[in-house]
């Protein structure tokens, strides 16, 4: 059966949690943010939580397929961190994605910008190009 994921925000009823990020206890009454894996196999149910400081979260934790999840008790909590959790989300929202951009290099390009073996045995053999450094 397929796993059900969701986000759950609410204060810390103890001090007995430890932040996935930062591995800093989670003290008690501080907000926390976890993400929720629930599973049902024939009568029994098995969850998984994973639980968070709000500042440590550096990427808004997603499904598998990298769709969004849905957060549940944000209305429990007082305004103040409601205001505080939504900026946190909208920030990690606004961040630019980390895309490499690919170059496809021509045949004389890839022969001008790379480093040429002639000889692997000989090291006087190698020519270094402007772009690349000898060690």
């Amino acid at each position: 059966m397929k796993m059900k994921q969701f986000l759950e925000c609410e204060y810390a009823l103890s001090n007995r949690i430890k932040c996935a990020t930062c591995h800093v206890v989670i003290f008690k009454h501080e907000l926390k943010i976890g993400h929720i894996f629930l599973r049902k196999d024939e009568g029994q149910q098995f969850d998984k939580k994973i639980w968070y400081h709000v500042h440590c979260i550096k990427k808004w934790p997603t499904g598998e397929k990298g769709q969004e999840l849905p957060l549940f008790r944000l209305q429990t909590l007082k305004a103040e961190d409601q205001l505080r959790i939504k900026e946190q989300y909208k920030s990690l929202q606004d961040k630019p994605k980390n895309k490499k951009e690919i170059k496809v290099l021509s045949k004389q390009e890839q022969y001008e910008k790379y480093v040429t073996v002639k000889n692997l045995n000989d090291p006087g053999q190698i020519e270094e190009d402007d772009d690349c450094i000898m060690l």
